[in-house]
């Protein structure tokens, strides 16, 4: 349908706006659009635009509407024997057929004209109507080509790119679901001690148990994290969320040697608790492996206009101006071979999620400030 209303469309803007030879004959590029229109739509829309070519040339009138039935059923009857070989030709044939058959039409029309209604043309009159013909009809089929591959390439392209987010999903899933597994490995290291209590073995028993659950709901849910609106938005107390999230960190920072310093007040904000957390546990447990050999790490909420911004901070080797402007690029990591890239990229997509939005700095050896700017759903208050 395109290719038949855009020639039919070019036929009778052609013969609209000839070149007038003598009195009722006219000269046009009219054969350019039923060679090509013909050559891409296939015998019916060439058959097609065999007739309406015919019809509006009879309207126009003159003698030139006879000549036209002539030229253009010749040109139909060649163009039926070209228009499958047409289709599977390379964009260089396809130039050479479409330019070659344009021409020929064009001298049928001359010798047609010349032989039977008596028409004289200057040789300078053909020559620039040959190369008119050729150089626009060569010219036309190339764009398209090129537009129709550029086309093609775009849907790879597209197509390449959603494959690319399985893999990221996939390698994020594993990224995510590390963490938990990773707590629940320190509490069961712990508990192999003998001297524990019962009612701290009951404690880490209860944590790694939600730890566990939490890792069951980043596999559920993982699929469904990228939706514009997350499903179970609730109002969420940042202060119980950071104490719960630094219970759950405390085991590496002790490992580490970190010492964590805490300075939370009362705020409340809407969104998704458990993407919330996810989100403090990646940018604490990264600060602490930031610190290996000591250091510290602090949590603390400061008052904004409509808001409040969480800051968490290390005194750990920091980064580079280079590597702070590639944070959140999937698979940029400076652990090496012990980091995959996807925590900060996840983190960046909850944190806008949650409406807010991430300002980090960072100095060589001086450590890493990170600054969770967050809309509150009521006025905080210290506890």
């Amino acid at each position: 349908m395109i290719y038949l209303l855009s020639s039919v469309l070019a036929i009778i803007s052609c013969i609209s706006f000839p070149i007038t030879i003598m009195n009722g004959y006219l000269f046009d590029l009219r054969l350019v659009a039923l060679t090509i229109g013909g050559l891409y739509g296939g015998i019916p829309v060439a058959i097609l635009l065999t007739l309406v070519t015919v019809a509006f040339r009879f309207m126009i009138g003159g003698s030139g509407a006879f000549a036209t039935v002539i030229v253009v059923t010749i040109l139909l009857i060649i163009l039926s024997g070209f228009t499958a070989y047409f289709s599977e030709s390379s964009l260089k044939r396809k130039v050479l057929i479409g330019s070659c058959l344009s021409v020929l039409a064009l001298i049928i029309a001359l010798v047609n004209s010349t032989i039977i209604f008596g028409a004289s043309f200057s040789n300078l009159f053909i020559l620039i109507h040959i190369v008119l013909t050729l150089s626009i009809s060569s010219l036309i089929i190339y764009l398209y080509e090129v537009f129709q591959d550029n086309l093609v390439i775009s849907k790879r392209i597209i197509k390449a790119e959603k494959m690319e987010v399985v893999s990221h999903l996939a390698s994020s899933v594993s990224h995510e679901v590390r963490n938990p597994l990773t707590v629940v490995r320190g509490f069961l290291q712990l508990m192999q001690q003998q001297d524990i209590p019962l009612d701290q073995r009951e404690k880490f028993l209860a944590i790694s148990i939600s730890e566990i659950d939490r890792a069951n709901d980043i596999i559920r849910n993982y699929l469904t994290f990228a939706k514009p609106s997350p499903e179970n938005n609730e109002e969420i107390n940042v202060k119980e969320e950071v104490e719960a999230i630094i219970e759950i960190i405390t085991p590496l920072a002790n490992m580490n040697g970190v010492e964590i310093v805490k300075q939370i007040d009362h705020f409340m904000i809407y969104g998704e608790k458990q993407m919330f957390q996810q989100c403090l546990i990646n940018i604490t447990k990264n600060c602490i492996e930031a610190m290996p050999e000591k250091g510290k790490l602090v949590i603390k909420t400061k008052s904004e206009e409509n808001g409040l911004v969480l800051v968490i901070s290390d005194n750990g080797k920091g980064m580079t101006e280079e590597q702070l402007s590639r944070l959140g690029e999937p698979y940029f990591t400076t652990k090496g071979r012990e980091g995959t890239g996807l925590g900060m990229l996840t983190v960046i997509k909850i944190i806008e999620l949650l409406n807010g939005k991430l300002n980090v700095t960072s100095k060589v050896n001086e450590g890493t400030n990170f600054y969770i700017h967050l809309p509150i759903s009521e006025s905080p208050k210290t506890l």
